[in-house]
């Protein structure tokens, strides 16, 4: 993988990582602090009623953000991976330990389902969605989380060859707090993209 760089703001930005990670807390931030547009893919996947948008219509969506000069998107979609991951100047992965995820998507779930917070376009979590079933939320963690630990490092490794991408891989809090500084020292010192 391309070595990494800390000195300037990367124009696209890629966040991936499993459920209950952070992917879209640091979107956000990134966003809030840096001055990238942020997409969380979720908000374009899921339609009211929980439905998912055809695949033709999503893969449009993320083609026409990953467009643009600037961005920053958070999602791991795989059926959109090769439009985000070859246009992204960096991918940065919250690789945090199956238990912190496990942890942190249960409570963040359970605070959505029990104060009704809508969520992707105004859906509501259910407890269903939460525990029962292979796509229920927990499940589907533990059910992704090690193929995904096993697959992306020779995925993300051909596709930095490939495009040159810098892939962040970031292990826990405090590597995503160092990374977070070091970001926005870069903007603090002018090292930000032109075209916003």
């Amino acid at each position: 993988m391309t070595a990494e760089r800390l000195d300037a703001v990367p124009p696209r930005i890629a966040i991936i990582g499993p459920s209950g990670s952070g992917k879209t807390t640091l979107g956000r931030w990134v966003e809030r602090a840096l001055g990238l547009p942020f997409t969380d893919l979720d908000d374009l996947h899921w339609r009211p009623g929980w439905i998912k948008a055809p695949l033709d219509e999503f893969r449009r969506a993320v083609d026409a953000v990953t467009q643009r000069p600037c961005w920053v998107v958070a999602g791991n979609y795989a059926p959109t991976r090769d439009l985000v991951w070859p246009r992204a100047a960096a991918i940065v992965w919250l690789d945090l330990p199956l238990a912190t995820v496990l942890r942190r998507s249960a409570l963040r779930a359970l605070k959505h389902w029990w104060t009704r917070e809508p969520i992707c376009n105004g859906n509501r979590q259910t407890l269903a969605q939460i525990i029962f079933g292979r796509d229920a939320l927990l499940p589907y963690t533990l059910h992704t989380f090690h193929a995904r630990r096993h697959d992306w490092p020779a995925l993300l490794a051909a596709q930095s060859a490939a495009s040159g991408v810098v892939v962040h891989r970031l292990h826990g809090e405090a590597a995503i707090a160092a990374w977070q500084r070091a970001m926005a020292a870069a903007a603090q010192a002018g090292n930000t993209p032109v075209d916003r």
